[in-house]
């Protein structure tokens, strides 16, 4: 097995967009949804400036929101996916700072692989992991993004779907476009 390089949709339930405009709920009013942005981009943070506060936020943004307990459980999930994408992207992981209302293709990607996984919708899975995720990682990056889909679950923080179309959609835009 290579090593990593150094470094059924709900038809009735809210569906993410592309567009922050029509049907669109707004992600970062959506606990679950904020909790996996949040906790994405500063656990990236912390990675990429070696700075533990970020973790810490991480942990105290979970705790607030699901207790100590369920909070010990996601953010482990969390820690374990995080590292995984990181090791296998296709390019530097690139997010907005904590707390920013925006989010980047990245981040959109992270948010789509864990809301597939939660969601058992495969085929969203494989174009998140398409995007994100260099071919040869996205068998050793399957079994934690389920695993943290399954702790959210677990907590009762059920992600919206992200559909295929959606996903292909925000792969076709430019590099530095907001998203949301």
């Amino acid at each position: 097995m290579p090593h990593p390089r150094p470094r059924p949709v709900l038809s009735e339930a809210p569906v993410a967009s592309a567009t922050p405009s029509g049907s669109c709920v707004p992600l970062f009013d959506r606990l679950p949804e904020r909790l996996v942005l949040e906790g994405f981009r500063r656990w990236i943070a912390g990675y990429a400036s070696g700075d533990l506060g970020h973790w810490e936020e991480v942990w105290n943004l979970h705790a607030a929101s699901l207790g100590p307990r369920h909070a010990r459980h996601v953010v482990d999930r969390l820690a374990r996916f995080v590292r995984i994408v990181r090791d296998w992207s296709i390019c530097p992981i690139a997010c907005f700072p904590g707390g920013c209302r925006h989010i980047c293709r990245h981040e959109c990607f992270a948010l789509a692989i864990v809301a597939a996984s939660q969601n058992q919708d495969l085929d969203a899975l494989a174009a998140a992991m398409r995007h994100l995720l260099d071919p040869d990682g996205h068998e050793e990056a399957m079994l934690p993004a389920l695993a943290y889909a399954d702790a959210m679950r677990d907590s009762e923080m059920m992600l919206m779907p992200v559909p295929r179309h959606i996903i292909d959609e925000i792969a076709g835009r430019p590099l530095t476009e907001r998203l949301h």
